[in-house]
C-alpha cells in the first residue's frame, strides 16, 4: 500500500463484495439492510463501509470549513 500523501483526505478499502448488492438494491454500499442481501459478513462490511465514508465526509467538511451537525 503507498503511503499517503499530505493531500490525501482517505484511504478506502473496496468494497467489491458489496457492489453487486448495492446496485440490484440501488443504494450506496454504505446504506445496505439485511433485507437486501447484506447478511453475515456483508452486515459488518457495510458497517465498516459507513464509518469509512463518514471519516471521509468529515475530513472533506473540515478542510472546506464546514460546520456539520
Amino acid at each position: 500500500m503507498p503511503e499517503p500523501s499530505d493531500h490525501c483526505l482517505a484511504m478506502l478499502k473496496n468494497y467489491r463484495s458489496l457492489m453487486p448488492l448495492a446496485m440490484e438494491a440501488r443504494k450506496p454500499i454504505f446504506l445496505l439492510k439485511p433485507a437486501d442481501g447484506a447478511l453475515g459478513g456483508h452486515m459488518a462490511a457495510v458497517q465498516d463501509c459507513y464509518q469509512d465514508f463518514r471519516s471521509l465526509a468529515r475530513t472533506i467538511a473540515q478542510q472546506c470549513e464546514i460546520t456539520l451537525p
